[in-house]
């Protein structure tokens, strides 16, 4: 673990030049390493935790990144971190989630990636059987298999990306469902695999 500590250490000037992540990354892993040296051992816990958040918060930002921009004549509003927070809470993983409207019509993007959930999606999408008796029916966007549900104004649909990365798309209120394609169309599937895949 000293070894570990160490090796971090030394890498970190260079991951970590901007002043501000050198306090709120580096500094708690220096300080855990000294602890750890010093056998205070819960100390150097609480201190990597510390630096665990930062960490979390730095990718939760990049991760913000894979969302698309607003359509013409669109506002966007990034998700806050209530969706994560609940995602820690029911077995981990990562969501980002940003919301489109235009006057009353409304887009929710949800990229949700290394989560338990996605195995009961991934058994829906595969088994069409499930999936019918939830009201949905098999939908494929390019080479992503999916589910496409309606239920009133509302219209959701539900892709798997290599079985580990969920994307869905809920529309209400909309003049055009293709809208909820147009941003497919916007979205790169192929970054957003490469950057979420474990």
């Amino acid at each position: 673990m000293k070894k570990s500590l160490s090796t971090l250490l030394l890498a970190a000037p260079i991951l970590f030049a901007a002043p501000l992540l050198a306090d709120n990354v580096t500094d708690p892993i220096q300080t855990a390493l000294k602890a750890y040296e010093d056998k205070e051992y819960k100390l150097a816990i609480e201190e990597l935790k510390y630096a665990t958040a930062a960490l979390q918060k730095l990718d939760a930002e990049e991760n913000r990144k894979l969302l698309p921009d607003p359509l013409d004549g669109w506002e966007k509003k990034v998700g806050d971190e209530s969706g994560q927070a609940a995602m820690n809470m029911f077995g981990g993983g990562s969501m980002t989630t940003a919301e489109y409207t235009r006057g009353d019509e409304h887009i929710e993007i949800q990229i949700i990636a290394n989560s338990p959930m996605i195995a009961t999606v991934a058994m829906m999408v595969n088994n069409p059987m499930f999936s019918g008796a939830e009201g949905g029916e098999p939908y494929r966007y390019k080479k992503l298999k999916g589910i496409k549900q309606k239920n009133g104004d509302t219209t959701e649909i539900t892709l798997l990306m290599a079985g580990q990365i969920m994307i869905k798309l809920t529309g209400k209120d909309l003049k055009e469902e293709s809208m909820l394609e147009a941003y497919l169309d916007k979205m790169e599937l192929q970054t957003i695999q490469n950057k979420l895949l474990q």
